[in-house]
């Protein structure tokens, strides 16, 4: 009796190694074919096959070394599954979007096929919306090493989605902006050591908005761009001994708007009869796009 129990319980032990030896020999992988699936101006009431819009079927392959079982799940992204990305929210049901079939039984090498079918409800309050709904494919029976593949749907329904819309905003900005930055500053005799207040030297720096909606700059002082540098005069070893006060500045339709200068050049030798020219730039805050305005500020020290 005593003999049956210990091999009985020796073939449990080696039934118990093989299962877990499994993994540390064989290839375990799962990978799924399908295209980015992002949309526009999807009308409410469609019903679209995804395969029809962008060419391919939802594929599945067991690149494993056995046989395993692949489910697919749509998911609504959020805090349990992946967030949506910036400028999508999670579609209302998880229902509009249906994988058929959505489950396989692959043996090692096969591929599996389905269509996903997007539903959108007949509704008009959707139009100008963008949502977005996971897939997950997944293998079952795995155990602890269970495989996991992620795509999304993204579609914006009777509207650009939010990429192009960003960008035709900015096209339609840039295109109303009028303003300039002036004058060129020109500063001789500066004294050094301290800070001085340009204005009281004669140097005051002007924003003009005459366009109809408000700008907002951002002021620095930079590097003398080589297209922009004049013969004869130097770059300062350092830009910021000139500063903006304020760095941001809100400009209101047809406004005129004075930027306060401050230069602070260290009375050091090497600074002594010079001809140092600063850079400023101004860039739009609030655009989607870089865009930056540049005047020079050129200063003779004593």
């Amino acid at each position: 009796m005593a003999s049956g129990l210990k091999r009985r319980t020796r073939w449990s032990a080696l039934a118990g190694l093989a299962v877990i030896a499994v993994p540390l020999w064989a290839k375990l992988s799962l990978g799924v074919r399908f295209p980015d699936i992002v949309l526009e101006n999807v009308s409410p009431g469609m019903v679209l096959n995804l395969r029809q819009a962008k060419g391919m079927p939802y594929v599945v392959i067991n690149q494993s070394d056995f046989p395993v079982d692949v489910v697919v799940d749509v998911e609504l992204p959020g805090p349990q599954h992946i967030d949506p990305k910036e400028g999508y929210e999670a579609a209302p049901k998880k229902e509009w979007v249906q994988v058929v079939p959505n489950r396989f039984r692959l043996g090692a090498g096969d591929i599996g096929t389905a269509e996903v079918i997007l539903s959108v409800p007949n509704d008009p309050a959707l139009v100008g919306k963008h949502y977005q709904i996971n897939l997950h494919a997944r293998s079952l029976g795995t155990g602890q090493l269970a495989l996991a593949v992620n795509h999304y749907i993204r579609f914006s329904v009777g509207s650009m989605g939010p990429g192009a819309l960003a960008k035709e905003k900015n096209r339609v900005a840039v295109g109303k902006l009028d303003l300039d930055m002036t004058p060129t500053l020109r500063l001789d005799k500066v004294p050094l050591g301290k800070s001085i207040a340009l204005d009281a030297l004669g140097g005051t720096l002007k924003i003009t908005n005459r366009g109809d909606d408000p700008v907002k700059l951002k002021f620095a002082s930079n590097r003398v761009i080589a297209s922009l540098r004049e013969p004869g005069w130097t770059d300062p070893p350092h830009p910021e001994w000139l500063s903006m006060k304020p760095a941001v500045v809100k400009v209101k339709p047809n406004q005129v708007k004075p930027v306060k200068l401050f230069l602070n050049i260290p009375d050091a030798p090497e600074n002594r009869g010079q001809k140092f020219q600063f850079l400023i730039t101004a860039e739009l805050a609030d655009l989607g796009i870089p865009l930056q305005y540049y005047t020079r500020v050129y200063v003779t020290t004593e």
